[in-house]
This record gives structure tokens, C-alpha cells and sequence, in this order.
């Protein structure tokens, strides 16, 4: 069963209506750590994610895991990559048991694709590395949805500053040579960043790339917990991280600076679409499930 969007108590509740129906001796919950939370079924034992690849988990793991053992995999999804070694220490273990919940709050890190690990993971990779919807219907999905919503706040900028943005970008695009392109957006976001300074409020919270301007007010996104509502000060570059932010906060409706500089306004319209492609995921698992 995969379990998309759920609460930490809705989990708790989950792991044991099936622990009651299905006379399960342990609960064995792998999970990064920041996201461990109350089970109230014993004997159960959290192994965290970096763990799960060492051999003293590993090997211990499969020895008693049978089926009597309930595995629940909890926001595992941490990668794009199908074939993870991570991964693959998981399919080991769903392999000894046929008890296993999977839980992960956004289905998805990029696009609908990735959604196919988790089918792989509540499937014990019967239809490993094929994407089709159609393939949805072999298992049980539940879904609480999670519809993160981008309010957008227009920070505006002098012509100083736009000289100093195409200055900046030229410098970068001469000297990009064989590196990453990607950190061409990734540096002139830096320089976005200042631009936005006078429009930070003392009253609110906001998180961004780092903490580069010390402000008291300012967390970034490896927090272990989010306990406030915050506004994004700036995006980071790659979703797995805001997904992060998003299940450990559970904040939905979210405000964003955004100056009028194009790093600004292409990093905006990519988290739009990426909003945009999880509600698509969305349907597109509730209308298979609804052909079953």
C-alpha cells in the first residue's frame, strides 16, 4: 500500500489497523531521521535512511525480516536515480516479507516518473525500470493531496542593479567552459538575493539558500523542523530539497519574493510548473486507481 500525503499521527494509525489485521510481530520503519515520528505499535525500530546501505544494518535486516515483520518505507523517495544503492538494500528487504506500507508526502521529485519507485517499492520491483500508468491499478494507493500554492511578491530593482545582473551573467556564460551550466542560475540568484534585503520584515520568517546575510530571521533549507510559517526568500535549486521543507513544515500556501531579474523570475515560473506537475500526478493516480 502506498500512502501519499499523510500526517505523522495518520501514519501511526495506519501502521497499526494493518499491524492488528495482520498479526505483524515487528514494525521495521525505514526513514531519514528528520522525519521519524510516534509509533505507538511495539516492538517497532526506526533504521535510518544513510543507514540502511551499511552492513550492519544491512545484513542484520535480512535476517529477520520474514513474514511476520512489517516494512514501512517513510519518505524514502531522496533520489531520481531508479537503480540507487539505497534502493536496492530496500527491494532486498521487501523481498523476505510481503507486509510493506509506503508512505512519502509528494509523490514525485520532478516529473511523474519518479512516482515508479514507490510503485516499485510496494511491488518488490515486478515491473522494475517500466513507467506505465497502466500498471498502477497492481497496487493500493491512498491519497491525502497536497496542492502547494506560489503567491508571488514583487520585489523591484534599479537600473544599477540590472547593469550589474548582465555584467554578472556575461562573466559567467565566458567562463562557463565545461562546468555545470546550472550554476549559472545558481550564482545570479546570489546576487538577486541582495536585492531583496529591504523588503525582508523583521515579524515574518524566511527561509533560503543559506544564511549568508546573518539574519536572525532567515533558516535555510537542511532544518531538521520548520515550526513556522515562512516565506521564501529565495528558492533553492533542486526540489528534493524544497520537498524537504514542505513535508517537514507542512506549510502549503506559500509566500515568495521574487525581484524582476530573470534568475528571479525563471526560478518562480519553475517551481509554478513543478506545482503544476505533482497536481497532474495526482490525477493521473486516482484516475488508473478509479479504472480498478
Amino acid at each position: 500500500m502506498i500512502c501519499i500525503g499523510y500526517s505523522d499521527t495518520k501514519k501511526d494509525e495506519t501502521i497499526q489497523e494493518f499491524c492488528n489485521n495482520n498479526n505483524i510481530k515487528k514494525v521495521f520503519i525505514l526513514s531519514p531521521q528528520n522525519y521519524f515520528f510516534k509509533c505507538s505499535f511495539e516492538p517497532h525500530e526506526f533504521v535510518e535512511y544513510k543507514d540502511i546501505i551499511r552492513y550492519v544494518y544491512y545484513y542484520r535486516l535480512l535476517q529477520e525480516i520474514n513474514n511476520d515483520v512489517l516494512i514501512v518505507i517513510n519518505e524514502c523517495l531522496q533520489t531520481k536515480n531508479r537503480n540507487d544503492l539505497t534502493y536496492n538494500c530496500i527491494r532486498n528487504f521487501l523481498n523476505q516479507t510481503d507486509k510493506q506500507i509506503v508512505f512519502n508526502y509528494i509523490p514525485i521529485i520532478e516529473t511523474f516518473d519518479d512516482f515508479f519507485t514507490l510503485f516499485d517499492f510496494d511491488t518488490r520491483s515486478k515491473w522494475k525500470r517500466e513507467n506505465d500508468p497502466e500498471l498502477l491499478s497492481n497496487c493500493e494507493i491512498k491519497i491525502n493531496s497536497v496542492n502547494l500554492k506560489f503567491n508571488r511578491i514583487d520585489v523591484f530593482t534599479d537600473r544599477k542593479t540590472k547593469k550589474q545582473y548582465v555584467k554578472k551573467k556575461n562573466d559567467l556564460i565566458d567562463n562557463i567552459a565545461l562546468k555545470d551550466p546550472h550554476t549559472i542560475p545558481r550564482n545570479l540568484l546570489l546576487l538577486a538575493g541582495k536585492t531583496k534585503l529591504k523588503h525582508i520584515n523583521p515579524n515574518k520568517q524566511y527561509i533560503g539558500r543559506n544564511n549568508r546575510f546573518k539574519l536572525d530571521n532567515m533558516v535555510t533549507y537542511k532544518e531538521k523542523k520548520y515550526p513556522c510559517k515562512y516565506t521564501v526568500f529565495e528558492f533553492c535549486h533542486d526540489h528534493i530539497d524544497f520537498i524537504n521543507f514542505a513535508a517537514l513544515s507542512k506549510q502549503i500556501d506559500i509566500d515568495v519574493l521574487v525581484s524582476d531579474l530573470k534568475v528571479d523570475e525563471w526560478y518562480f515560473n519553475r517551481y509554478v510548473i513543478w506545482a503544476e506537475e505533482i497536481r497532474r500526478a495526482y490525477a493521473e493516480i486516482q484516475q488508473r486507481q478509479e479504472r480498478t
